[in-house]
């Protein structure tokens, strides 16, 4: 329980929700035997002890009927239920009954004159159940009509039957109905009726309210929310229950805006009932049952209210609002003493039908004055204005050919979904949106007629600066440019993090090629000087005159390439005739050789790395020639393969690789081709090429004759 405090003189609502299911859907509200009961969505509620307790689970039910000492309980399928002994007792026909009132929705049900009374506002029927005769007939008489009102004894149904040709309410309650034409189209909504103490009635559909007695209109008001219950207690107070605004209370029965008070901000009330110690109960969705004891109630007196509102209730942050009625019902006119009907107790409640006014001629409604920003302007029918200037008030007015008020509908195209009710002379609205506003009010009287024409006014609010089409293209590509520029920069640092990275790699590949070359030079000179020892030892100093000059050539050759990464073809080849006649006098002309390049080679332009083909030509002598019985040959071939592909052939006729691993010096492998595998894998990984070798062993009468090697050299 929720108990709000409130200042003097002002109402305190206390609050009570289920503690098993806080958010229930309060349906209706009744007193029965001293019980406070509450059908919701969840089944049957009681007031028991501060607190709201299940009597019984059941879906469906929606309304209680209350007949003498019993209590009937009826659902949204049209079934019937008597409320004994904490349960729900169906009657016999409640299968037909449902049956009839498929897809129909009930608007009201009542109970007179042992006969059960149904009202749709889907199915354009009323259906009466007799439980004396035990039949469901259906009544035709009211079908002609959209909304109708009629009772039956003393106890008054309304319904609609969805009638589009005729806007009306046709009332039954003499023997001559009378036609009130209603504000708005014809539609399937609820509809309540109520008579006052008075003797007259209320009677509401949405937002429209409509007072009359049993013979003509009185008066129509609008409300800015739609109706869902209204309520008369003793003190003579009106109480209107409102779909998300709370409830409205005219304090001394007259309806009229300076005695309306609005409480508990925008919440959705559904049911209204009055306890026999004059309490009051209200039943939300949602939001529990809210209790205005009686001491409470008698603080609501017909001057505007001030008080702070409790903020369980408040739908805004200030602490204090004054609470002035926007839900509002004009002035009535008093009847005077030689009225035709019965007096009543209070004078000053009753209306005159003499003063009514009928309307017959639609009123013309005017755009007075325009406020934007709170500033006034000279009323145009087309504003353009910047978006800083989004706050618009608007003052309204309308001309009628007598002295009926005028009650107003208006919308705001662009912002409004739906046509907004009211008497009130001024429209806000405040934060407008940019975007194109067209502004239209209609007028009404009395008689529900509309004024023919609205007046319109339209606003063009701008865009803001930042939000216009070429500010955003601008800004996005501003910030394409500044991805672009940051892209570029990391791309740059990247590549010259890349490029530092690969010159360091070259610098070490370099490095370790030098080595190799050098490496090569001594391996070289060893093997020459092995040869020249032993022409010296032989006493062959003519030979090793001739060798020694050979060589001096060779080394000062190989001295010059050393220090170049490629050489020309022709320097190549240079080296290797000299490294071939040195051989042939070494081995005592024991092989021949030719050196034969493609025309198409051009061998002082084409570039290839320095001493990589002279360890093959070695291998072939030392490995291939120097134990062959007989002459060997040693052939170099230089072949234009593809337009930038080199292939060299060193092709031999010695013993061939397999017989050659079996001799001695073949035990171990060859120094000077292990350091060029080494130098091929350094040059493809330094200049990214595909330097490669082929090796084939060549037989005849399937015997080893000698072992080709193709060089593919990029050029």
């Amino acid at each position: 329980m929720f108990v709000l405090s409130s200042y003097a003189q002002q109402p305190s609502f206390k609050n009570f929700k289920s503690n098993t299911s806080p958010y229930l859907q309060f349906n209706d509200v009744v007193i029965f035997q001293n019980n406070v009961l509450f059908i919701t969505n969840e089944g049957l509620f009681k007031f028991e002890k501060e607190a709201i307790v299940q009597v019984l689970q059941k879906e469906n039910l929606s309304k209680f009927i209350v007949v003498n000492k019993q209590l009937f309980i009826w659902s949204i399928f049209g079934e019937i239920y008597e409320f004994k002994n904490k349960k729900l007792h169906t009657f016999p026909f409640n299968t037909l009954l449902s049956k009839r009132l498929e897809n129909s929705i009930i608007n009201t049900m009542i109970y007179s004159d042992s006969s059960f009374y149904i009202s749709t506002i889907v199915g354009s029927q009323v259906i009466q159940v007799d439980l004396r005769t035990e039949t469901i007939k259906t009544l035709t008489q009211f079908r002609q009509n959209p909304y109708f009102i009629t009772q039956f004894g003393k106890k008054l149904i309304t319904g609609t039957n969805q009638n589009t040709t005729k806007n009306e309410l046709a009332i039954y309650l003499t023997e001559t109905p009378f036609f009130i034409p209603l504000a708005d189209e014809n539609s399937n909504s609820k509809s309540n009726i109520i008579q006052l103490k008075d003797n007259t009635y209320l009677f509401t559909k949405q937002h429209e309210v409509i007072r009359f007695n049993s013979s003509s209109l009185i008066n129509r008001i609008f409300s800015e929310k739609n109706i869902e219950a209204i309520h008369q207690d003793r003190e003579n107070k009106i109480w209107c229950a409102l779909n998300n605004g709370g409830i409205i209370v005219y304090a001394d029965g007259n309806l009229k805006e300076s005695n309306s008070t609005r409480y508990l901000g925008n919440q959705t009330v559904i049911s209204i009932a009055e306890d026999t110690l004059g309490n009051l109960w209200f039943g939300t969705s949602g939001n529990g049952v809210y209790l205005l004891e009686k001491n409470e109630i008698e603080s609501v007196n017909s001057n505007t209210i001030n008080y702070k509102t409790p903020h369980i209730f408040s739908n805004t942050n200030t602490e204090n609002e004054k609470i002035q009625s926007k839900f509002i019902i004009k002035n009535l006119p008093l009847i005077k003493e030689d009225a035709s009907f019965a007096a009543v107790s209070s004078p000053s409640r009753i209306i005159s039908i003499k003063e009514s006014f009928p309307d017959s001629i639609s009123p013309i409604v005017f755009v007075n004055s325009i406020k934007i920003n709170g500033i006034d302007t000279t009323t145009l029918s087309h504003y353009e204005l910047s978006y800083q200037f989004n706050s618009i008030e608007l003052t309204i007015s309308g001309v009628n050919s007598n002295k009926s008020d005028l009650q107003y509908k208006y919308i705001l195209e662009g912002k409004d979904v739906n046509w907004t009710y009211s008497v009130s002379t001024s429209v806000y609205y405040a934060s407008l949106q940019p975007g194109y506003y067209t502004f239209k009010v209609f007028a009404m009287n009395d008689s529900g007629i509309w004024s023919r024409t609205p007046a319109i006014v339209t606003f063009n609010i701008s865009q803001p600066f930042y939000a216009s089409i070429w500010f955003i293209l601008s800004g996005i590509l501003l910030l394409i440019v500044l991805l672009f520029i940051v892209l570029f920069f990391i791309n740059k640092q990247n590549q010259q993090k890349n490029k530092l990275l690969e010159e360091q790699k070259q610098k070490i590949l370099f490095s370790e090629l030098q080595v190799l070359r050098n490496q090569m030079n001594p391996h070289f000179i060893f093997n020459t000087l092995n040869s020249i020892q032993s022409f010296i030892t032989n006493n062959e100093s003519k030979d090793a005159v001739i060798y020694l000059s050979k060589f001096a050539k060779l080394m000062r050759a190989t001295l010059a390439n050393t220090k170049r990464q490629k050489i020309s073809l022709k320097d190549e080849i240079d080296t290797l005739r000299l490294y071939l006649e040195l051989e042939q006098l070494r081995l005592n002309n024991k092989f021949s050789y030719e050196i034969i390049v493609d025309d198409k080679i051009d061998i002082h332009y084409e570039q290839v790395p320095s001493m990589l083909i002279q360890p093959y030509v070695e291998n072939a002598i030392w490995h291939g020639i120097s134990t062959l019985e007989g002459k060997g040959i040693i052939r170099v071939q230089f072949l234009l393969e593809k337009e930038n592909l080199l292939k060299c052939i060193i092709e031999d006729n010695g013993i061939g690789r397999e017989q050659a691993m079996k001799t001695k010096k073949s035990t171990s492998t060859s120094f000077g081709m292990s350091i060029t595998k080494e130098r091929i894998e350094i040059l493809n990984s330094l200049e990214g090429s595909n330097l490669t070798i082929k090796v084939h062993d060549l037989t005849k009468n399937n015997k080893p004759a000698g072992t080709r090697i193709e060089l593919f050299l990029p050029i």
